[in-house]
């Protein structure tokens, strides 16, 4: 068990995200309820606050069981200095889901982070091979964020979303299809960092 003072966690998601899911899994297996969570969205930013002092430890995902290696991750990976902490390990089930007052049959894309379309790739073509399939750029790029500009008449409405089953909760869309990865034993390694 670790012996902590208040300390922020800077994470590659958003509110209601895998990563929020795994830093929470994290602080609760060791205790911890004096501490703040920055949404940061990507590696990128994670390992720049990480660098700045901004932050003082930083989670990110690094390898998927069926996606294999998150790129996006091992390329900011490259760029900074940083020390392993742990490692934490999440089981991931993905969901799609819609504005309410949308039809299903009025969505014409469908926006993730690219990892999640690969672990979604197979069962994505046999159910939803008519749907285009969009990773945001910037922010947006955090599956997260983008459901929250879904929510807020940011994206179109014919937009669909693909992550976590929260996301529908939180921001008041509808579940059309759920546990879409490809195999049922999914799980996520993200890595908790310092300086």
């Amino acid at each position: 068990m670790h012996k902590w003072n208040y300390k922020t966690f800077g994470i590659q998601g958003g509110i209601g995200s895998f990563n929020e899911q795994a830093i929470l899994h994290y602080l609760k297996t060791t205790g911890l309820n004096d501490y703040k969570i920055s949404y940061l969205y990507t590696s990128e930013n994670v390992l720049k606050a990480l660098y700045e002092g901004s932050i003082d430890y930083g989670l990110f995902a690094t390898h998927n069981s069926i996606g294999g290696i998150v790129s996006e991750s091992i390329k900011a990976m490259s760029r900074y200095k940083f020390t392993i902490v742990e490692e934490v390990v999440i089981s991931i089930q993905h969901f799609l889901m819609k504005r309410k007052e949308i039809t299903k049959d009025r969505i014409r894309k469908i926006m993730a982070h690219s990892q999640v379309f690969k672990q979604c790739k197979n069962t994505l073509s046999r159910n939803f091979p008519h749907l285009i399939l969009e990773s945001g750029k910037g922010n947006l790029v955090d599956t997260a964020k983008a459901a929250q500009a879904l929510a807020r008449d940011r994206l179109p409405k014919t937009t669909a979303i693909l992550g976590p089953k929260h996301l529908s909760e939180l921001y008041d869309l509808e579940i059309i299809a759920e546990n879409l990865q490809d195999d049922k034993i999914n799980n996520t390694s993200f890595l908790l960092v310092t300086r």
